[in-house]
């Protein structure tokens, strides 16, 4: 009785050892995107927004993730969880008016791809957002 007592403690704090390595992990994961992240276009060019001349961007931060998305702000929360996961949102924005047609092209798409995501990846100074295996957004720092 003993002898079974002690071999269940023992796989008892293997398993909590390894939650514990687990919860460590994510912590580390999630601190590698509390940075400011600059919208990048396929040919490696800060894609600038319309109304503002400033670049798209996503900053994740201990209270939630905000950004510019060619004409507006935007601002909720992010939840990360184990193997690279995100659920980003939901997502509020202001409601700036947007002058020219690809300026709203540029912001709803930029949104709708935010509302996509589900997974990132971190290499250097590159922050990679997908849905599932596509790629659908990347930023620099």
């Amino acid at each position: 009785m003993k002898k079974t007592a002690i071999v269940l403690m023992g796989i008892c704090l293997v398993f909590l050892a390894a939650g514990c390595g687990t919860t460590k992990n994510a912590d580390l994961e999630k601190q590698a995107l509390l940075h400011n992240w600059i919208l990048v276009t396929k040919d490696g060019k800060d894609q600038m927004g319309c109304n503002v001349k400033k670049p798209l961007n996503i900053t994740f931060s201990d209270k939630g993730v905000n950004g510019y998305s060619g004409c507006n702000n935007f601002f909720g929360p992010f939840k990360t969880t184990k193997k690279h996961h995100i659920k980003l949102g939901p997502l509020a924005s202001t409601m700036m008016a947007c002058v020219g047609e690809d300026c709203g092209k540029i912001e709803v798409g930029f949104i709708r791809n935010l509302d996509l995501v589900n997974k990132y990846k971190i290499t250097a100074d590159h922050l990679y957002l997908y849905q599932d295996t596509q790629l659908l957004l990347t930023f620099r720092k």
